[in-house]
Order: C-alpha cells, then sequence, then structure tokens
C-alpha cells in the first residue's frame, strides 16, 4: 500500500468529525442529493396522504350473510337518503319535530321488532321544558326551551332485570336553516341507527344497558342534550357516553374529546377499535376555543358530570352547515369508518368492568395519538412527565456523548467546543426567529393588502407562500454560518451534526416547558426528540462513520416525517375550511402561516441543516425561492382566488329586519327595515358593497347605532353575533309585515313598596326562534326573572348598563310563552324618570321562505354562485318599562 493509499484509508475509517485527509470537495454531495432528499419527503408526504384518505370498503345488504356482526354501511346511507330528504331540519319546524321523529320512530320500531329475543329494544318522544347558563367571557346566555323534542331508545336484556348502568350514544336530528343537513348530522344519526340494529341482533345480553339519544335541539345552543340530562329519568343511570357529531362532509372520524380525566376509556379504544383516527392536540385546540363551535360532549360532561368521549368527521368542512351539505356529498365508506369504530367501541363498553363504579376509575388527562391510523399510542398525563424529563435527560446525554467523542478526537478543548455548540445554537435559534418571522410578517402584509384566503380552495399555496420562507431561513442560516466562519479543527460533518444537537437541544428545552405547563401536545416534540436520540445513540455506536452517520440520521427521520406530515393533513383540512366561517376582523393568515411553521418546524428542523453538506447550496435554497415567487405569482391570479360554487363557498348571513323602537309611553318612536349582513370572513364587505352599488343600495357600517340602541337594534340571533358589530353592514330599507308577528303584552305590574322592587308579567308569542334582550337602566338593578332561577351575570355593557341575553326555542309546543322581571330601585338620570329597563324581543323566521319579499329574494339572487347565502326575514320589538 503505497502512502497516498494508505492516507485514504487511515481518512475513510475515521470519524466524520476528524479532518484527517478529506478535502473539502470530498466531505460535500451533489445538489442533486438535496433534491433527491426534498424528493423523497413529498413522497413520504404523499403516500401519508394516500394512506389518510384510504377508508374501508363500504359493506352492501347482500354483505350481511357472511357479515352478520358487521355494520353495513348501504343500510346507513338508505337511512339518509330519507333523513335527508325532506330538507332544512330547523327546531321548531314541521320537518324536524314531526317528520323526522315519525321517521326516527319508525326505523326504530322496525329495529325492535327484528331484536333477538334476548334484547329488549324500548323508544319514546321525550318533549321537554328547561333551562341552562352558559356562561361564555363577554356573552353570557340564559337559553331556554319549551317543548323541544328528542327521540330516547334504549336496549335492555330481555330475561333479567334492569341493569343499573348504562353507556350512551348521542348524535342529533336537527339542523341549520337552509341546509340539507346529511353530514350535520344526519350521519351520525344513521350510524346510530344501524348500529342500535346489530347490538339488537346479539343473542348475548351486555353486562350495562344502552341507551340511544336522537337530539333534536343541538344546533340552538345544546338545548336537546340539556333536556335529557336535567329532565330525563334515563339519565341518572348512564355512567359514560359515546357523542357523534359532524363539522365536514366525508372523511374518517376522528376522537378528538375523551374524559375528561378517565383515561380508561382511551384503552378501551386503543384495544378495540379498528381504525383509530385521534390526537390530544386536537382536544386541546379545541378546548382553547380555536374551533368555533361546542357539542354536547360540553353538556354531558359539564351539565351531567359524566365521562365520554367525542367523535367528529372535521375533515373537508366547506360544506358544512350550508345547502351543499347533501346526501350525495356522504361516500359510504365514511359511514363504514365511522360504523366500524363506534360499533366495537359500543360492544367494548356496553360490558365494560369500570361502569360499575366509573367513579373509583377517575384518573388524570392522558396524551394519545394515532400513528398514521395504524395503531393508537396512549399514555396517562403523569406517566407523559416521567417520559418527557426521563427522555430529555438521555437525549441531553446522548448529545453529550457525542461531544466528548468529538473532543477526543480532536485538538479542540471542552470549553472550545462547548462555544462551537453555542455558537451553533445562536445560528439555529437565529435562522428559527427569521424564518418564523418572515412567514407572519408575509401574514400580516397580505391582510393588509387584502390577498387573504388564496389557500382556501388551493391548500397547496400555504407550502409554497408560508414553509417556503421558513425552509430558506433555517437553511440559510448555517450555510452562511459555515462559509464565513473557518474552522481548522473540525470538519465539516462535525459542524454540521453541531446544528443537529443544538436543534435537538432546543426541542428538548421547548419540550420542558410544554412539561411543565401540561401542554399534552408536547408529545410532538416528544417524537421527535426520541427518534433523534436514538440515531444520535446508534452513530455513537459506530463512531460517525463517514457518511454512514448520515444515513443513520435520514432513517431515524422517515417515521416523524411520516408522522408530522400526518399531522398536518389533519390541522389543515380542518382548519382552513373553519376561516370561512369565522371572524372578519381577524387575520385568518396568521393561524395557517403559525401552523405551517410548526409543520415546517417539525418535519425539516432536523434536515435543514444538511443543507450546508451540499457543493451548491445556493442551488438549492433558490430553488425554494422559486417556488415561493411562482406561489405568490398563482396567489394574485384567479386560481388564488378564495372561494368555488358549490365545492368551497362564500357564506353570507343576511337577515331582512324589521325594526320597531318605542317610547316609555307605548308610543311608537321609529320603525325602519332594511338588511343586517353578518360578515363571516375577510371578503364580505367588498361582494356586498360591490352588489350594493350596482343595485343602487348602500351598505354602511352600524356605527353609532350601537351606541343609540341596545345591541345595535339588530336582531340577532345569538349574542356573539354582536361582537362583529364593527365589521357589520346595514343597508337602510322599507319595513315589511309578517303573517306571525311578535305579540308582546304587559299582563300585570305589582310594586313592592317594603323592597322597592316592581315586578313586570308578559306574554309573548311569536316563531319558534327567539331571543330577548334585557338591560336596566342605570340606578335599577335586576333581582328575580322566571328565565332562570338565579340571576346570572351581565355580558358586555350597553352605556354602563348591564344586559342580559336570553336565546329562546320553542318545539312541538308554539303556546304562547310567560315571564316575568322583578327590578329594585330608581333610575339615576332625569331623562329616565319612572324608566326600569329596556326589553327587545326579537324573531327569526329561519324555515320560512315563503316570508321573504320579493325585494329580498332579488337581492340575494344577485350574489354569485360560489356565495352560500343564509337569508331569512327577522322582526325586533324595543320597549321600554
Amino acid at each position: 500500500m503505497n502512502e497516498s493509499e494508505n492516507d485514504l484509508f487511515q481518512a475513510s475509517s475515521s470519524p466524520s468529525f476528524t479532518k484527517a485527509k478529506w478535502s473539502k470537495h470530498e466531505e460535500k454531495f451533489s445538489t442533486w442529493w438535496l433534491v433527491g432528499l426534498t424528493g423523497t419527503v413529498v413522497v413520504i408526504y404523499f403516500l401519508v396522504y394516500w394512506n389518510w384518505v384510504s377508508m374501508p370498503i363500504a359493506l352492501r345488504r347482500t354483505d350481511e350473510l357472511t357479515h352478520r356482526d358487521r355494520f353495513i354501511a348501504e343500510v346507513a346511507k338508505q337511512h339518509l337518503f330519507e333523513m335527508s330528504n325532506v330538507g332544512p331540519r330547523v327546531a321548531g319546524s314541521y320537518a324536524n319535530e314531526i317528520v323526522t321523529v315519525q321517521f326516527l320512530l319508525r326505523v326504530i320500531n322496525d329495529i325492535a321488532a327484528e331484536a333477538n329475543p334476548a334484547q329488549k329494544v324500548e323508544v319514546e318522544v321525550q318533549q321537554a321544558y328547561g333551562e341552562m347558563f352558559l356562561d361564555y367571557e363577554k356573552y353570557p346566555q340564559t337559553s331556554v326551551y319549551q317543548g323541544i323534542q328528542n327521540v330516547i331508545a334504549r336496549i335492555v336484556p330481555s330475561q333479567s332485570k334492569e341493569p343499573d348502568h348504562f353507556l350512551m350514544l348521542s348524535s342529533h336530528f336537527d339542523s341549520v336553516p337552509q341546509s340539507p343537513g346529511a353530514g350535520d348530522d344526519g350521519t351520525m344519526s344513521v350510524v346510530m341507527l344501524e348500529v342500535m340494529r346489530k347490538l339488537a341482533q346479539s343473542g348475548a345480553p351486555y353486562e350495562h344497558g344502552l341507551v340511544f339519544v336522537f337530539n333534536g335541539c343541538e344546533e340552538n345552543t345544546l338545548q336537546g342534550s340539556h333536556a335529557f340530562v336535567a329532565h330525563h329519568r334515563w339519565f341518572r343511570k348512564v355512567r359514560a357516553f359515546i357523542n357523534m357529531d359532524v363539522a365536514a362532509n366525508g372523511g374518517r372520524d376522528i376522537m378528538f374529546q375523551a374524559g375528561p380525566k378517565y383515561s380508561f376509556l382511551m384503552e378501551y379504544y386503543r384495544d378495540f377499535v379498528p381504525h383509530p383516527y385521534c390526537t390530544a392536540v386536537a382536544e386541546e385546540l379545541f378546548q382553547a376555543d380555536l374551533v368555533p363551535s361546542e357539542t354536547d360532549y360540553f353538556v354531558y360532561s359539564n351539565f351531567g358530570n359524566i365521562p365520554g368521549m367525542d367523535f367528529a368527521h372535521s375533515t373537508w368542512g366547506y360544506l358544512y352547515h350550508t345547502k351543499y351539505d347533501a346526501y350525495d356529498t356522504i361516500p359510504n365508506t365514511t359511514l363504514q369508518h365511522t360504523g366500524d369504530n363506534v360499533l366495537a367501541l359500543t360492544k367494548a363498553l356496553a360490558n365494560a368492568e369500570e361502569l360499575h363504579d366509573i367513579r373509583e376509575h377517575e384518573g388524570s388527562k392522558a396524551v394519545f395519538f394515532d400513528f398514521l391510523n395504524w395503531f393508537l399510542v396512549y399514555y396517562p398525563l403523569w406517566a407523559s412527565i416521567l417520559l418527557n424529563v426521563g427522555l430529555s435527560v438521555i437525549a441531553l446525554g446522548a448529545i453529550g456523548l457525542s461531544l466528548w467523542m468529538i473532543a477526543r478526537e480532536t485538538e479542540l478543548t471542552v470549553g472550545q467546543l462547548l462555544l462551537q455548540g453555542l455558537a451553533s445554537m445562536g445560528v439555529i435559534l437565529l435562522s428559527l426567529i427569521v424564518g418564523i418571522g418572515l412567514s407572519l410578517v408575509l401574514a400580516v402584509i397580505l391582510n393588509a393588502v387584502d390577498s387573504t384566503m388564496s389557500w382556501f380552495t388551493q391548500t397547496w399555496l400555504i407550502f409554497g407562500l408560508y414553509v417556503c420562507p421558513f425552509v430558506i431561513a433555517t437553511s440559510t442560516g448555517p450555510v452562511l454560518y459555515i462559509h464565513f466562519v473557518k474552522n481548522d479543527h473540525l470538519s465539516l460533518h462535525a459542524r454540521v451534526q453541531l446544528f443537529l444537537h443544538a436543534t435537538c437541544i432546543l426541542y428538548v428545552l421547548i419540550l420542558i416547558v410544554l412539561t411543565g405547563m401540561s401542554i399534552r401536545s408536547g408529545y410532538l416534540f416528544t417524537m421527535a426528540i426520541l427518534f433523534y436520540t436514538f440515531t444520535t445513540l446508534v452513530n455513537a455506536s459506530i463512531k460517525y462513520a463517514p457518511f454512514a452517520w448520515l444515513y443513520v440520521h435520514l432513517a431515524g427521520q422517515i417515521a416523524p416525517i411520516a408522522y408530522f406530515s400526518s399531522v398536518s393533513l389533519t390541522a389543515f383540512a380542518t382548519f382552513i375550511p373553519m376561516q370561512g366561517r369565522g371572524s372578519a376582523g381577524a387575520n385568518p393568515e396568521l393561524l395557517i402561516a403559525l401552523f405551517a411553521v410548526l409543520v415546517g418546524l417539525l418535519v425539516t428542523g432536523f434536515l435543514t441543516p444538511l443543507v450546508s453538506l451540499a457543493r451548491k447550496s445556493y442551488l438549492f435554497v433558490a430553488l425554494i425561492a422559486t417556488f415561493f415567487v411562482v406561489s405568490v405569482i398563482v396567489m394574485v391570479t384567479s386560481v388564488g382566488f378564495p372561494f368555488r360554487a358549490h365545492t368551497s363557498p362564500q357564506r353570507f348571513y343576511i337577515y331582512h329586519c324589521t325594526r320597531e323602537f318605542y317610547h316609555q309611553n307605548g308610543t311608537l318612536r321609529r320603525l325602519e327595515g332594511g338588511y343586517y349582513i353578518h360578515p363571516q370572513d375577510r371578503y364580505t364587505g367588498d361582494l356586498v358593497q360591490k352588489i350594493t352599488i350596482e343595485s343602487g343600495l348602500s351598505a354602511v357600517p352600524l356605527g353609532d347605532q350601537c351606541e343609540k340602541e341596545l345591541y345595535c337594534g339588530i336582531p340577532f340571533y345569538q349574542n356573539t353575533q354582536h361582537a362583529q358589530r364593527n365589521n357589520g353592514l346595514w343597508i337602510a330599507g322599507a319595513p315589511f309585515s309578517l303573517p306571525e308577528t311578535i305579540d308582546l303584552q304587559l299582563v300585570d305590574e305589582q310594586h313592592d313598596s317594603q323592597r322597592n322592587t316592581t315586578t313586570f308579567f308578559f306574554t309573548v308569542k311569536g316563531t319558534d326562534h327567539m331571543s330577548f334582550y334585557v338591560s336596566p337602566v342605570r340606578g335599577v338593578k335586576l333581582v328575580d326573572w322566571s328565565f332562570s332561577n338565579t340571576i346570572p351575570r351581565s355580558g358586555l355593557p350597553w352605556n354602563g348598563q348591564d344586559v342580559y341575553f336570553i336565546n329562546y326555542v320553542h318545539g312541538i309546543d308554539d303556546r304562547a310563552h310567560s315571564f316575568f322581571i322583578t327590578v329594585q330601585g330608581l333610575a339615576s338620570r332625569s331623562t329616565e324618570a319612572d324608566w326600569h329597563f329596556y326589553l327587545n324581543v326579537v324573531a327569526q323566521y329561519m324555515h320560512h321562505e315563503q316570508y321573504r319579499t320579493r325585494e329580498f329574494q332579488d337581492f340575494i339572487d344577485q350574489f354569485p354562485d360560489y356565495a352560500h347565502v343564509v337569508a331569512y326575514p327577522a322582526h325586533l320589538v324595543s320597549r321600554i318599562f
């Protein structure tokens, strides 16, 4: 062996962090290697997407002969056709209270007739009256219901005594206005029917009873579930529940809330559900109010004080609460996926030992997530603390071992090596800050120039607009540092390893902070650290063999990249459609940019430092920058327009208002009409202004109306809509008359001189959806009323006055509603002498399209085909007593 061959042999067997005889050229890869690595990441992403959209084969009726215990999707789909074919099922409407109730009774009675002799199926219709208080921060409300209906069935053993413990399954059959409600929540209602049918066919009795609650009034502040909890005798034996709701059409059912603090439920989900799809991230995001809705899980856990699980379809939510939420948008495979999961879980929990004494099994919250829908990972919160702390120690130890090996093989002292490590961490941290900053600044700029939501339909633009700047910054930082800051003691590979170690240490710091805050979503960083630590130890065992260490490192990144790709699919598919029905005053770009940056951090954190290993790394950065520029160009073209007809519509809420304002003596102060347009997204105002200009109308902000009139004098459906008053638009018009107008009568007035109180007794007759705004004048206090047992706290004040909001719905019982209000004290302002309180009564004619005037219909018809317009008449009467 000659001298040069000997030198090469020694170099090839030396650790990669020593300089040896390698030249800079030999230490680096071709830029095409980076392109190949990027292509591999993209391939992994699309393989995960293929797996994510792959669903079980939907079974047909003919399959039942060979699959007697399986859920049959075709049966559920046939029920869905009949259920959604009646049109919108708004609480209080004939379609909801009569047609749908009779449909459910007929199907359940058929199930009872075909049940196995070992099972007894009972069914009844609950007609409920009651109230509940929803303590929202700025807009608390008292929710009152009269004669709403639930269809309730149960399965009990036919040959033995009634069980003492029951498992409850719940869904709702009502829908929002102008939506067939095939997805929300017809899908889950028919899933429950088919699950009930299969359970009733079992020849063996279950350890516990089964209750099926078909809730007839969920869309209006969860009243149906509260009615069952508060007023039905069967609830007293319910020990746990499975709630099923929908915020999308199709896709997998995600289990996004569990417990709380009854982690044994997750053990059953892990052991019995055939298609797991769940994550603690979804639970924490939902409970942090980042999802603009609630489910009946809230009522069952907070008012019923029982543990349970919340299932939902949440992907592709563009059609949710629109006229496009129709029968033909629900795939049979979605029904099969959900039915398989719910049937298996219900069978298991129906025989669960834990339900005998549920309180004995109260524990802590849990970390849970599925891995690519293959299997479930679950461990309680206390175990996550031990895992995260222990893993952090091991990770730091592995990094320390690597640094010791570098120090031993180089001429650097430990102190010098630590300085190099700190410098590397500084570079990584600065690169992350710049990358995050670039993405967020772009989000602010796009919002400022009214170029938001280009990704609403073209979701790939998110990666071009927000992930690309992040990757450019996190790649360029290490490249520039290595290029301008020379180091004669460390090889290029060793310097890249220091960047990777610095990234891991940063992840460890983030994980420790999240663990200290009891944020279970920190498991995302646990996974990243776990695989990096493993490959670090493997590389230490092979002494960081040149080039081999890199492939060991990359092999360890396959599983995290695959999982984080799955997380990104779930996050974007869930939250992108929500930006079309959120707050018009918020910047939708910021939330999406934050998600994009988080995905970029998790997927590329251990990859971008490797760009420094390329011979012409600037070409790779230029390639990413080109994709960014292309995305910006596409964004400003028609392709980047957010909305599409039938698939991703723009939403509008329009009330055709008649408003009557009266003096304290009962004489009419003002009578006026017009259209109130409630904003749903950033583009509401632009389109409305365009339409009104073409029509010769004028759309203006509410302005000082909100100071002059209680709740701006607008007949809001929910008081929370008042939060968008600064973005709402008013178009003045003529008042109109309605066949069933508000009939508010003051029946009696009684004064108690000892208590200095006055009680006013009223009756009101109107449509099925009404609300009341009560605001005592200054110096007067609300001390009692009939809407609830206690006086709740006031919401956002109006001109220094307390404001109380009552949401009222009647179902099958449409009799006049009687109520009283008791106030104490005297008005403190001379202009309000003898005044006690303002009372606004609002009526919403949600399912009365026949009440639309010709002018109103003409105005609605001017909206483009990509707009979904929920439009109906509304009436407001404002009185002073």
